[in-house]
């Protein structure tokens, strides 16, 4: 009898082999972690895996090229900044595509048809679809808002180990933790700058942008730093779900952010997470408020962090991808 428990292991009698290439490391650990599955990543161009953001799982193996005859399915990646056809990743999402042509292939679309700076949003949709083409049928979005703004796709929430992002005794400090450059209307830079002024020559009050001012080393630096912290705080107007305010949720730091993508559908305010206008002084009020009332912030962030446990943990997000990969490959 097979000792095999997923779908594919009861009908192959194997692991599933799947071929992909480095994208956002923080979610290719968590679905690393989907049971029974051997996962072949190209090497030798320009995305690579960070240690620092994450350890390199063992069921990871590096490969030079793509074999045909070799994998179960392919797990391809895309954001906005994809349809400009000069950035190289939308390069390497069009070469994989055309290459990758004797298994199924299932599209992770990880930003929102929201690019102010470049293209105008119905016009990053029309090409994106013409991009896609018919991956459109297979493709994973983290919050239902993005589903609804591209018009095509499927929802799958994020999640993360709990074990991973301990809730640890809380230091007197405001952190948030985007990337520290490109997309700037997207990720909100022009609220988070005009915030960490305030805060700074108004109250004396220091905020810390994780890979900027603190850069930790690895997982458990980062998580062991969020998870000291008291306050999180969340600037981003259209970036979907960002696992940085997930993983603060779950180490129990009191949220504070701009309710967008789906975040309503999970925080109450003022009892497990705090709501912002986008205008500074909405946001410096409420922070030096909270920075200020340490007991609140406690209570709140425990709250907070009982969401995580109760939506965002690593079990349900495999569960979810387990059905998606078994409808994909027919099983």
């Amino acid at each position: 009898m097979s000792d095999f428990k997923t779908p594919w292991g009861k009908k192959y009698g194997r692991k599933l082999k799947i071929f992909g290439v480095p994208w956002h490391v923080a979610h290719q650990y968590e679905l690393m972690k989907i049971p029974e599955t051997e996962w072949f990543f190209l090497k030798n161009h320009t995305r690579k895996w960070s240690d620092v953001a994450r350890p390199e799982p063992d069921n990871l193996t590096w490969v030079s090229h793509y074999e045909p005859g070799t994998y179960d399915f392919a797990l391809v990646h895309v954001d906005q900044q994809c349809v400009y056809q000069p950035i190289g990743k939308g390069k390497l999402f069009r070469e994989l595509n055309e290459v990758i042509t004797d298994i199924p292939k299932i599209l992770i679309c990880h930003g929102t048809p929201f690019w102010p700076e470049m293209y105008g949003s119905e016009e990053i949709i029309k090409m994106m679809s013409k991009m896609i083409g018919p991956l459109a049928e297979n493709c994973v979005m983290n919050s239902e808002r993005s589903v609804e703004m591209w018009g095509f796709g499927h929802f799958i929430r994020h999640g993360i180990s709990p074990e991973e992002w301990p809730a640890l005794p809380k230091e007197p400090r405001i952190v948030t933790s985007i990337s520290p450059g490109g997309l700037d209307e997207y990720y909100n830079r022009k609220l988070l700058k005009a915030v960490q002024e305030d805060l700074r020559s108004d109250h004396n009050i220091r905020h810390c942008h994780v890979s900027v001012d603190v850069k930790p080393q690895n997982q458990e630096e980062y998580s062991r730093f969020i998870g000291s912290s008291l306050i999180y705080f969340n600037p981003t107007l259209e970036s979907c779900m960002p696992r940085s305010r997930t993983e603060a949720l779950m180490t129990g730091a009191c949220v504070v952010t701009l309710n967008n993508h789906d975040i309503g559908k999970y925080l109450v305010d003022g009892e497990s997470g705090f709501f912002v206008k986008n205008n500074p002084k909405a946001c410096v009020d409420k922070l030096v408020e909270l920075f200020y009332d340490y007991e609140t912030c406690i209570k709140v962030g425990m709250k907070g962090r009982e969401v995580a446990l109760k939506h965002f943990t690593t079990e349900q997000f495999i569960e979810q991808w387990i059905s998606h990969i078994s409808n994909v490959l027919n099983i």
